[in-house]
C-alpha cells in the first residue's frame, strides 16, 4: 500500500529579494490543497545544507517522512512502523509532469508578494498543451524543485543549477490543467530558523530496504 508520503512525493511544478548569510537549517511548513479532495495535506521541510526532510500529514492523519538528496536525485521514504525504507529515484521517469521541460515557457512577471514574511516573484510556466503551473519563487533560502520530486519531473540541467546555485524555494506553487481549472496548490505557511540534529536525515541502521511498489502503467491510447 502506498504511503501517503510516497503520493505527496509524487508532485508536481517547476527568482526575489531576500538572501540570507550561510544555508538554511530549520523548518518549514508547506499546505497543499487537490480538487476533489476534502482536506489539505501538511508537510513540515526540515532543511539542513542541501539535505531535505519531510514530514507528511495526510487527512486521515497517518504520518510519513522522507529524506531528498539532490546530489543522488532520489527520495528515501521512511516507514518507522514497519522499520523499513525504499528509494525513489527520479532519474528514472515514470510519469509525466503537468508542464514539459522540453516544450514549456517560462514568463518571469516582476510580479512580487510577499509569503510567510519573505518576498517572491511570480513565474508563469506554460505548456503547448494549455497546461501552467505558476510559481511564487523566493531566493536565498534552500534549494528545493518541487518538479524533481515527480518521476519524470524536473526542469533540463542549466535551470535547477541556476535555481540551485540562488537556493530557489517555491513559497506557492499552483497547477493548473488545459482548461484553466486549478487543480493542485501547495503554499508555504510558516518559516522558521533553528538547529537540527544529523540524525533527523539518516535511515536507523536496524531497517530493512524494501522495494517501491510498481506505478499503475498508463492507460492505452484509443484510436
Amino acid at each position: 500500500m502506498r504511503t501517503p508520503l510516497v503520493a505527496c512525493g509524487l508532485l508536481f511544478a517547476l527568482a526575489c529579494s531576500k538572501k540570507d548569510a550561510g544555508p538554511f537549517e530549520g523548518e518549514i511548513v508547506m499546505k497543499t490543497t487537490r480538487a476533489g479532495s476534502a482536506a489539505p495535506t501538511t508537510m513540515t521541510l526540515r532543511a539542513k545544507g542541501e539535505r531535505l526532510r519531510f514530514d507528511t500529514t495526510a487527512p486521515d492523519g497517518k504520518i510519513s517522512h522522507g529524506v531528498f538528496d539532490p546530489a543522488a536525485n532520489k527520495v528515501v521514504i521512511i516507514m518507522d512502523a514497519e522499520k523499513a525504507y525504499m528509494d525513489i529515484d527520479f532519474d528514472k521517469p515514470s510519469a509525466q509532469p503537468n508542464t514539459n521541460p522540453e516544450t514549456a515557457t517560462l514568463e518571469k512577471t516582476g510580479q512580487k508578494e510577499t509569503i510567510a514574511g519573505r518576498t517572491c516573484e511570480v513565474l508563469r510556466v506554460k505548456d503547448a498543451s494549455g497546461k501552467r503551473t505558476e510559481v511564487c519563487m523566493t531566493e536565498g533560502l534552500v534549494f528545493f524543485d518541487l518538479s524533481s520530486l515527480k518521476p519524470g519531473g524536473g526542469g533540463g540541467a542549466k535551470s535547477v543549477a541556476e535555481l540551485r546555485q540562488k537556493k530557489s524555494f517555491p513559497l506557492r506553487s499552483v497547477e493548473f490543467d488545459a482548461s484553466g481549472k486549478e487543480i493542485s496548490r501547495s503554499e508555504v505557511v510558516s518559516i522558521n530558523k533553528m538547529a537540527l540534529d544529523n540524525a533527523l536525515f539518516d535511515v536507523p541502521k536496524d531497517y530493512a530496504k524494501i522495494a517501491l511498489p510498481a506505478l499503475p502503467a498508463a492507460p492505452a491510447a484509443t484510436k
